[in-house]
């Protein structure tokens, strides 16, 4: 048996990227993904951070990195990776996509 495998497949003990052991419950919950669940997905779930849900709400609103960035007292490069973070966690590749994923969210 590899290292790196899990001992057993109904959970125990399992190995992170970089070795680590870690333990697994059964009854912990599991993230779930936005497109199974999109009304409660984005806040139940913790799929963005609060910031990043602020981000969020201000792209949604039609607002540039540029005003996001002057409004919320950032740098306009921590805008945009907050901005590349959303996309990565909602699983879109473009602002509309992000805003329309948003606006069924909610």
């Amino acid at each position: 048996m590899d290292v790196r495998e899990n001992p057993e497949p109904g959970g125990g003990e399992s190995f992170a990227l970089n070795g680590a052991r870690t333990r697994s419950r059964a009854d912990a919950p599991r993230e779930v993904s936005g497109a199974a669940d999109p009304a409660g997905a984005v806040e139940s779930y913790g799929l963005l951070s609060a910031r990043e849900a602020e981000v969020m709400s201000l792209i949604a609103d039609g607002q540039t990195n540029g005003q996001i960035a002057a409004r919320l007292f950032l740098a306009e490069k921590t805008v945009k990776n907050h901005v590349r973070r959303i996309y990565s966690k909602l699983g879109v590749g473009s602002r509309p996509a992000a805003i329309a994923y948003w606006r069924a969210a909610r």
